[in-house]
């Protein structure tokens, strides 16, 4: 009868129309900001370090230039992925004390504060208050990170809530591109000023009041209430995020679900030891290798190779201006995430990962060919058709990954862990791609000031272990529940070349069909 009654649920839910839902949805797409909040400093970071103005005010006067050495430009880009670091490992935890509205709220407040921060560093001159300041706005970012997709996924109506955490996702790439959008014109418009750098930094007081007027009209999560055992108020924002009054019975068995899986949260729990996720079974420390692994290897494909130090790339390529190189990739990495929601659906995460892995490194493998080998000619002038080859393979790159390492290894990773041990596990593989990040947006103009553009042999020997890697040891979880999943490691498979053992799946007699 209780399965009757949530399926009868979600029907009558899924019959709301989505203009009905409009109200919601565009709150939903308002809070998403946080999002876009990262790609911003993807996209302008790299942009701002390299403009006349942001060097005349900030770097030493050296050779009758202004110049920073390679690792204060390094440091700069990367620092901010240490707060962010930081922010999705204990700022995050405010979610679970006081509400997810309020962990958000404190975050975008602290990334004002960072911005701040970086603002009147025009005052001192002094690169290292700008670098305090990016470590506060990475802080924010990195709990935004965690609160913001976990918020949506909790709060949005049924019919729109997997639509509306890839938002999130698709505000990063949108990010990525209005920020250097921005960096384009305030370079052509601002020469020598510091309004070419100012005006990026200033513009996420723009982003970050978006986020807060949506934060302020949304309905805390219901599902946090029902946990704080707050029923009413869970009943209150259910009813209001499906457009249904307070006392209709399907509000109340919307709840009554919350509640079993708020119960059943608590009891796995308390039954789990500080070590489970290492420890326990079926085989829980070594699903943690293959998502420190797979989250690892999204930054090791190379892609932030290009969107942090695209500018600075492609200065020596010989194309009349590098900034308009950086838009044309934003654009590329923006347009495919549109896409990559029905392609992981269609063809399943393993396909993707082992389809873009085999395309990216080709495309890498082409791209350091061209620049280690035929940029330049004998009288050390870059060709210009070499330098056009090597924008279309990064951009074929930016496609692949896109479509499949970016969005897919995100969802791979959040279906590898019971729900016990799923938090921690989680948060233990994304700390490895924080590191990753740092270290590559740290070491890059070190490396490619010694080898140029040879660096991208590094990446496509790192996907062409990825190939091997996905291949042999992850499974493929499309379609299948926690306990399905269970049951792959429980058989002791390590394994899982196999696209599926749906056989010996459907003959399990311990299946649970939810999450």
């Amino acid at each position: 009868m209780n399965d009757d009654n949530d399926a009868a649920t979600e029907e009558a839910i899924e019959s709301q129309s989505l203009w009905k839902l409009k109200g919601v949805i565009l709150l939903c797409v308002a809070n998403t900001f946080t999002g876009f909040l990262f790609g911003w400093d993807t996209g302008t970071i790299g942009g701002i370090t390299n403009m006349s103005g942001f060097r005349r005010h900030f770097a030493p006067y050296k050779n009758g230039e202004y110049q920073f050495s390679q690792f204060i430009v390094g440091l700069i880009v990367s620092v901010f992925n240490v707060g962010c670091a930081l922010g999705s490992t204990f700022i995050s935890k405010t979610g679970d004390w006081k509400g997810r509205k309020f962990g958000i709220f404190i975050s975008i407040i602290i990334y004002i504060i960072g911005v701040i921060v970086q603002l009147t560093s025009v005052s001192s001159a002094k690169w290292y208050q700008l670098l305090v300041g990016r470590i506060i706005t990475g802080l924010a970012v990195g709990a935004t990170s965690v609160l913001t997709p976990m918020f949506i996924s909790e709060s949005s109506p049924i019919k729109i809530r997997g639509a509306m955490v890839c938002v999130y996702q698709l505000m990063i790439t949108l990010g990525i591109l209005f920020g250097n959008v921005t960096n384009y014109g305030c370079k052509e418009y601002h020469p020598d000023s510091n309004a070419q750098w100012l005006i990026p930094i200033g513009l996420g007081f723009v982003w970050a009041a978006l986020a807060l007027t949506g934060l302020f009209f949304m309905p805390e999560s219901p599902f946090y209430l029902v946990y704080k055992n707050d029923r009413e108020g869970a009943i209150r924002s259910v009813a209001r995020l499906n457009q249904l009054p307070p006392d209709s019975p399907l509000v109340h068995n919307e709840v009554d679900k919350f509640m079993e899986k708020s119960e059943q949260m608590k009891a796995e729990t308390g039954q789990t030891t500080w070590t489970e996720f290492i420890t326990g079974s079926p085989m829980l420390g070594f699903r943690l290798g293959i998502g420190m692994f797979i989250m690892a290897m999204q930054q090791l494909t190379g892609a932030n190779y290009f969107f942090y130090y695209g500018t600075t790339l492609f200065n020596s390529v010989g194309l009349d201006d590098s900034y308009v190189t950086s838009i044309i990739l934003a654009t590329v990495n923006c347009v495919p995430t549109f896409f990559s929601v029905y392609l992981v659906e269609r063809f399943g995460r393993k396909s993707c990962l082992m389809v873009g892995s085999v395309g990216m490194c080709a495309c890498m493998l082409i791209y350091a060919s061209v620049g280690g080998f035929g940029l330049y000619d004998s009288n050390g002038e870059a060709r210009y058709s070499s330098g056009v080859a090597m924008i279309v393979f990064s951009c074929f790159f930016i496609v692949g990954f896109a479509t499949t390492w970016g969005p897919v290894a995100f969802v791979l990773v959040s279906e590898l862990y019971p729900v016990r041990v799923r938090a921690i596990s989680m948060s233990v593989a994304t700390a490895m791609n924080w590191i990753w990040n740092f270290l590559i947006s740290l070491f890059t103009p070190f490396i490619t000031d010694a080898i140029d553009f040879k660096f991208g042999y590094v990446f496509a020997g790192c996907l062409f272990v990825a190939i091997l890697m996905v291949y042999l040891f992850v499974p493929e979880t499309k379609g299948l529940t926690n306990s399905q999943i269970d049951d792959i490691y429980r058989e002791g498979h390590v394994f899982n070349f196999k696209r599926h053992r749906k056989p010996d799946l459907e003959k399990s007699s311990d299946v649970d069909y939810t999450d």
